[in-house]
């Protein structure tokens, strides 16, 4: 129970911190005005997708590291 909750965790920490790293980057400067929308749709998604790639190693690494 504590390993999922620990799990869950991990993602979404990792997932804020994707964004926040996405955030220092000035993409207004390429979106065309129209385009907000499609925009905003690619920037979750990116998180999400950094986020979880980030999580997953985390976590492998300390399921290895505990194995050793």
């Amino acid at each position: 129970m504590v390993y999922h909750i620990v799990n869950v965790v991990v993602y979404v920490i990792s997932i804020a911190m994707a964004m926040f790293g996405l955030s220092c980057f000035r993409f207004e400067n390429y979106i065309k005005p129209t385009k907000i929308r499609e925009f905003y749709l690619f920037y979750i998604v990116a998180s999400v997708a950094l986020g979880y790639l980030f999580a997953s190693f985390i976590l492998s690494f300390g399921t290895l590291s505990f194995q050793l």
